[in-house]
């Protein structure tokens, strides 16, 4: 078996970023020492504005503002048409589970991370996509069509998470699951490559976390196939989002709206947003917020250790290219 290869980072920016002055940045997983880690928290470097961490303990390569929500109020929501190998029902019963499995962390003496995450139910739209002059969720899909990123089977899933380059506050977040190239499963037996385990990783790097060098934690970029063991955090996972929102007063009149407002709808189906002159809604600043900053995405994947061992069903209608 060997730890899967991993695509090394790369910036790229489209004509809709460049309109708003942003960029976008795909960092795939970071290269962290072997020695022990704590946790490491995904962060913004001024100096390069690029994707960095930053680890507890510290170490060389740390560099920048760490990335959270502003907000302890979040929502999510998945695309309504879900995947073949795995129905709406049981794709919110297993995310409700992954997120309540972070939010409901042991920080010591009673208290969890001050962070709720809500439901926001089923959407029409499956781009990955942040829109500062209409409405935006943050999207959980399952890509049963294609894998887009190219590195076929060794990633099973991808998280992109906006934020701010100036301040590092996070605007979206979207989650795709590469159920063309895997053949996921649900429950204790008959494992392959447990959607739960993915979810949970997942969900990490949604709340701001980076990868852990801790082969034990649920944030170790890999996963061993036949495996349920991210389900449940580790001490070093426990510690990283405790520290990313501590424990605090109770949240009240929490509102998980996202960013310029909630649509089910991608941007390309919204209508535009008008002002009572007639003209478009602008942003207050190029970054759509009151930081000023620039904009940047950040992806982060969950790699296969090793495939396993039974084959892939064939599935009616679908030709993979070669």
């Amino acid at each position: 078996m060997r730890r899967s290869d991993l695509a090394p980072a790369r910036r790229r920016e489209s004509a809709r970023a460049r309109a708003v002055a942003s960029f976008t940045l795909v960092a795939a997983a970071l290269a962290l020492p072997r020695a022990a880690l704590a946790y490491c928290r995904t962060s913004v470097c001024p100096e390069t504005q690029s994707t960095a961490a930053v680890c507890n303990p510290q170490q060389a390569t740390d560099c920048g503002i760490p990335l959270a929500w502003p907000s302890p109020c979040v929502s999510y929501s998945l695309q309504e048409d879900a995947s073949d190998q795995v129905t709406l029902a049981e794709a919110e019963a297993i995310f409700e589970q992954a997120f309540a499995t972070w939010t409901a962390a042991d920080c010591g003496g009673g208290a969890s991370p001050r962070m709720e995450v809500t439901y926001l139910g089923p959407i029409s739209c499956d781009a990955h996509e942040y829109n500062q002059r209409k409405g935006n969720a943050n999207i959980i899909t399952f890509r049963d069509d294609g894998w887009p990123y190219g590195s076929g089977g060794n990633t099973l899933a991808l998280t992109t998470v906006t934020y701010n380059l100036k301040n590092g506050e996070i605007y979206d977040a979207d989650m795709e699951v590469n159920s063309f190239d895997v053949t996921l499963s649900m429950g204790d037996d008959d494992v392959s490559f447990d959607l739960l385990s993915i979810a949970t990783h997942e969900v990490g790097h949604f709340l701001g976390l980076s990868h852990s060098a801790e082969v034990t934690a649920t944030m170790y970029a890999d996963y061993r196939p036949e495996s349920t063991m991210l389900r449940d955090l580790d001490d070093d996972d426990r510690a990283g989002i405790c520290s990313v929102y501590p424990p605090g007063e109770p949240v009240e009149a929490c509102d998980p709206t996202p960013r310029h407002g909630f649509s089910d709808l991608c941007a390309e189906d919204q209508p535009d947003r008008e002002e009572s002159g007639g003209c478009a809604a602008a942003p207050s600043s190029p970054g759509g917020g009151s930081g000023g900053g620039l904009l940047a995405a950040a992806a982060a994947s969950l790699g296969a250790l090793a495939r396993a061992r039974r084959g892939r069903a064939a599935r009616p209608g679908r030709e993979r290219a070669r």
